[in-house]
């Protein structure tokens, strides 16, 4: 999945948790707008940071255990594990960014609308 497709998957969350925020808040008073926005934009950014601990390797010893569960296992122990999704992740584009950009921006729009409404 290229780039541009992340950018607009992210988009696509964060516009889904804003209605999601504002259809149970409702559509009245700024200040609703104000959270549905914040709240899209911290869930955002809140699962980029979950991606980019993930892209880290910060749950390989997690993935280990469930991957010798199995009876076909490809690797022989935690550090050729480790080493085997290191080499894998080394090819991969950083996908934590889009959820983070996108994230950062929505809070921008929620400080926005707080800082030039009159409520």
């Amino acid at each position: 999945m290229g780039s541009w497709k992340r950018y607009i998957a992210a988009l696509v969350l964060n516009i889904a948790l804003t209605l999601l925020v504002l259809l149970i808040r409702g559509f009245e008073l700024k200040i609703y707008y104000v959270d549905a926005f914040s709240v899209a934009g911290a869930v955002s950014i809140l699962l980029g940071l979950l991606f980019w601990i993930t892209a880290a390797g910060a749950f390989d010893t997690i993935g280990y255990g469930f991957s010798t569960l199995s009876s076909n296992r490809k690797y022989k122990d935690l550090y050729e594990y480790t080493v085997g999704k290191k080499e894998k992740r080394s090819r991969q584009n950083r996908t934590f960014l889009p959820y983070i950009v996108v994230g950062v921006v929505f809070l921008l729009i929620s400080f926005l609308i707080s800082a030039f409404a009159f409520y």
